[in-house]
């Protein structure tokens, strides 16, 4: 089932200190982090798809900011974040949480498995991501407009996998 009306953007324009290298450039099972997001998208039925890299940024909604600068945001009703240090995320987890998107079209999607939430997040369009944060970040963005929060249950333990450094790969 397509989404034609979501926008993924994926944060990555971090430099990668602690990882030793851009994360969008990481190799995972031979492939780049990008490419298995990308892939994970596409097979959930996602094919617009942004990738937020190479901004002069320092965290995940400046980097936002920029990409929606960039693009024409008022065509889609939602936006899911889905930042690159995540690359485990599954398929089905992105479909469940468009599907529920469109019956909540105007909620904030959170996927949560054991009682955690994680990423990707999907967002009304309707947020407006340009207001002041008072240097909180998107949490704050969601906490003061959103119409509410849906933790949806999945079993996907990719959803809670931070990669930050090459060591967290042996997690998995």
């Amino acid at each position: 089932m397509p989404f034609s009306d979501i926008l993924a953007l994926i944060p990555a324009s971090g430099k990668g200190k602690r990882f030793g290298q851009p994360k969008h450039k990481a190799l995972l099972n031979g492939k780049t982090f990008t490419d298995c997001i990308i892939n994970t998208l596409k097979e959930a039925g996602i094919n617009n798809i942004y990738l937020a890299k190479d901004f002069n940024t320092n965290d995940m909604l400046s980097t936002l900011r920029c990409a929606l600068k960039q693009l024409n945001p008022y065509r889609f009703s939602g936006f899911l974040i889905f930042p690159i240090d995540h690359p485990f995320v599954q398929p089905s987890t992105i479909n469940a949480l468009c599907s529920t998107f469109h019956h909540f079209p105007e909620m904030v999607i959170r996927p949560s498995c054991n009682g955690k939430t994680g990423h990707p997040v999907l967002i009304p369009s309707s947020l407006d991501l340009f207001m002041d944060d008072n240097e909180e970040g998107l949490a704050s963005i969601i906490r003061t407009q959103a119409k509410g929060i849906i933790d949806f249950p999945v079993e996907d333990k990719g959803i809670l996998l931070n990669i930050n450094r090459p060591e967290n790969l042996l997690w998995t």
